[in-house]
């Protein structure tokens, strides 16, 4: 097969996605490692590197690697004209970005050697495959970090640059969630409910998976902080955005009267830090969940420098 691949030129025509937006992958992306992932199977099938999107006209020019012989080549293309004969299309998963020449030629044979050296099991259950969908099949504790550039669909990182601004004059509470905490032994929150994680799943980057996932993240929007009740009232707020990589990814309403205090804390003299917590409705529809968050979500404009506050006031303006 010579040229580029059938699918790739379908996949751009359907995307139709701004040259901008490619750029700002470009330049995130850097020095890469990606896979190919059937995904009917949820195998990978394909272990690649690259540099950026190399500013092509689509997206899927970044699949064309930089050593590969006609073999290799000719068995790729027609595994992926197989998942189309099926109706389905390749995924692309980037498993790390951000990465140097040295770095990401050791990451690509790492994971090739891992895929070439273990069966990948099945127990007939059908489970979304999604990165880190599958955490529980490994002992390991923790992930090693990786500085915000772990594994994650290409897609993920294209929706998130073509997020529009965040431009709505609605009074808005924006709480940032970091990374997923465990919280083993369960944490008390408003309402006499019980958590057992706090922050941002990486799965959640999918819009589909975050849709269904309203619920627990609003657990983790809804406590606990170091906020004051009469501040909100105040800004005539009555609905919180969770924030993630300066996007907003989902909308609540404030249930209101539900605020609770937690005043076990002490700071380093000792004194009590009051932390509140706070009920909340799942927005998921409607006019302004499309004007706050909508299919992408909305890019919330970077705080000035040093400023790292997970408490944020939209509009943004000076407090009262």
């Amino acid at each position: 097969m010579q040229g580029k691949p059938r699918w790739l030129c379908e996949h751009a025509n359907m995307l139709h996605i701004d040259q901008a937006v490619l750029d700002q992958v470009s330049s995130e992306l850097q020095a890469y490692v990606y896979l190919l992932v059937d995904p009917g199977s949820g195998v990978p099938f394909y272990v690649g590197r690259g540099h950026g999107l190399r500013h092509a006209v689509h997206v899927a020019e970044a699949l064309v690697p930089f050593e590969e012989d006609a073999g290799e080549r000719s068995r790729k293309l027609t595994r992926i004209d197989e998942i189309l004969a099926a109706g389905r299309e390749p995924e692309v998963w980037i498993l790390r970005y951000g990465l140097r020449p040295g770095e990401y030629t050791a990451v690509e044979a790492a994971a090739i050697d891992l895929l070439m050296s273990f069966p990948i099991l099945s127990n007939g259950t059908v489970r979304p495959t999604l990165p880190l969908a599958f955490a529980e099949q490994i002992t390991n504790a923790r992930r090693e970090q990786a500085r915000g550039h772990g594994v994650t669909l290409l897609q993920s990182l294209i929706d998130e640059f073509a997020a529009p601004p965040l431009t709505t004059m609605k009074p808005l509470l924006l709480i940032t969630l970091n990374g997923l905490e465990e919280i083993p032994a369960g944490q008390s929150i408003a309402g006499g409910r019980v958590r057992y994680s706090a922050g941002f799943k990486p799965e959640w980057l999918t819009s589909a998976v975050r849709r269904q996932s309203f619920a627990e993240i609003g657990e983790s929007v809804s406590a606990w902080w170091r906020l004051k009740p009469d501040e909100v009232a105040a800004w005539g707020i009555e609905y919180v955005v969770a924030v993630h990589r300066g996007v907003t990814r989902a909308l609540f309403r404030i249930v209101p009267d539900s605020w609770e205090f937690d005043t076990s804390g002490r700071n380093k003299n000792g004194d009590p830090i009051r932390y509140t917590a706070f009920q909340v409705d799942v927005v998921e529809s409607g006019s302004l969940f499309e004007e706050i968050v909508g299919a992408y979500g909305r890019r919330v404009p970077a705080l000035p420098p040093g400023a790292q506050n997970a408490i944020g006031y939209w509009p943004r303006r000076a407090k009262r």
